[in-house]
């Protein structure tokens, strides 16, 4: 499967191929201003696996896609996975260590793309140590990543329907994922699927004091997260 991690040039060509100069400029001025201060807002979306058909993926590419378990994931899964360059082998195997499980789309004999789904309480983290509140029979998508070779072919489709697929299969009766406003793919993904969000969270780090400020509509904050320690 080989792939290498890409480089500076390439991602700030990636962002402005897929997301636009007004939004690099926008994501330019948060990364200038990191040392002092950071932010993400997200949409939190939620899906009832139980009585709500599962959407229809739509890549334009053949895919075989799978979803690996501790028990499945091998070290040459795990080191190809490490080498997209977007997580680290440790951060790898503690996800997976904790039970969560990874699906990993292949296209042409390549790694494509990849999505987690995550089943602890308190260990998906969404920012700043701020973590999901998982109940009995939920789970939470996070962490779907697509190689910028494989972007713009629906390759995200198909993680999520094997995710949902196999969540189902496993007794899961509703998925959560968040999805950042700055995120402009993952966004047409959910409109693609008219799902409606059911929150919006903002997180802003000062970095000076070591506080978070945390807001949230559509739902109370606790109602679905922990906040952090």
């Amino acid at each position: 499967m080989g792939n290498r991690p890409p480089s500076p040039r390439q991602r700030i060509r990636e962002i402005l191929r897929w997301r636009g100069f007004p939004l690099f400029v926008f994501l330019a001025v948060r990364e200038f201003l990191r040392p002092i201060l950071y932010w993400h807002v997200f949409y939190i979306f939620d899906r009832d696996l139980a009585h709500e058909p599962l959407p229809e993926p739509y890549s334009k590419v053949d895919l075989e896609v799978k979803v690996y378990t501790k028990q499945m994931c091998v070290d040459r899964i795990i080191t190809e996975l490490a080498a997209l360059g977007e997580l680290g082998r440790d951060e790898i195997e503690s996800r997976l260590n904790r039970g969560d499980v990874v699906a990993i789309a292949c296209a042409s004999g390549e790694l494509a793309g990849y999505g987690w789904l995550g089943l602890s309480s308190g260990k998906v983290e969404l920012a700043f140590g701020t973590t999901w509140i998982v109940r009995p029979r939920e789970a939470v998508r996070y962490g779907n990543f697509v190689s910028p070779k494989w972007r713009g072919l629906g390759i995200q489709s198909s993680i999520n329907a094997a995710v949902n697929s196999y969540a189902r299969e496993h007794g899961i009766t509703r998925a959560l994922g968040s999805i950042s406003t700055v995120n402009t793919q993952s966004m047409s993904l959910a409109k693609h699927y008219s799902s409606a969000n059911t929150m919006k969270v903002t997180l802003i780090r000062i970095r000076a004091l070591k506080k978070t400020i945390i807001k949230a509509s559509g739902a109370p904050f606790e109602s679905r997260f922990l906040r952090p320690k």
